[in-house]
């Protein structure tokens, strides 16, 4: 039997209020209840047997009062599995023979730059390169924006992702200083660490940004069907 748009509502706000603040972890939980119920309800069926069949449902997902706790679970599998994309995205950045050679132009050139320039101009260039990839995070911010995809959390974790490199290293390339008293060779083997990971790390994380956002997209049109 099939849902009405009413029962579908409900469901939909039951899941809401009882602590599936994330919308689309919301509509995964609501296609299961949804089959569920299409599988058990017929026509003669009442609307007293289609609430009870609903907490039946509930319970069957983890429902204890709320759905707090398997809505943290929900992002925990979320977090897990973008996090494998993410450091698998940056072992086999170095199984591609064309970004070795990109990776070995880049590393020439910032060694020629080390070498021309005095050590507090190369600072300012190595921050520079550092700070390069915020400028993608923020056209990313304003991108969401405009598409207001709401409360999601694979657009929370594609966005965390993307930024995962500069929250982690941030902190040692602002107080890794020569001034500190870092031997000044020993802060250029920290800085020719730091810049080419943090690049690989960032392009990991937009690839994971980007599949976050078609899981996004291609749920809202699943919604829009």
């Amino acid at each position: 039997m099939e849902l009405s748009k009413e029962q579908i509502q409900y469901i939909e706000h039951r899941l809401e209020n009882e602590g599936v603040k994330y919308w689309d972890i919301r509509i995964e939980m609501l296609d299961h209840v949804i089959s569920d119920l299409e599988k058990n309800l017929n026509v003669n069926s009442s609307e007293a047997d289609f609430k009870k069949m609903v907490q039946n449902s509930f319970v069957l997902l983890g429902w204890h009062g709320s759905f707090n706790d398997v809505n943290k679970h929900g992002w925990k599998n979320v977090n897990k599995y973008y996090r494998k994309i993410y450091f698998k995205g940056f072992v086999d950045f170095f199984k591609n023979i064309k970004n070795l050679i990109v990776l070995a132009l880049f590393l020439l050139g910032y060694y020629i730059i080390s070498e021309v320039f005095e050590p507090k101009v190369f600072l300012k260039i190595s921050h520079t390169l550092f700070f390069l990839p915020f400028i993608l995070f923020v056209f990313v911010l304003y991108k969401m924006y405009t598409k207001k995809y709401g409360k999601s959390v694979h657009k929370d974790y594609g966005l965390n992702y993307l930024m995962l490199s500069f929250l982690i290293l941030n902190a040692i390339v602002t107080f890794v200083r020569v001034e500190d008293g870092f031997p000044q060779e020993f802060h250029k083997i920290i800085l020719f660490i730091i810049i080419p990971v943090h690049f690989i790390f960032t392009y990991s994380g937009y690839q994971v940004y980007v599949k976050a956002i078609k899981r996004v997209e291609n749920m809202r049109k699943q919604l829009l069907q």
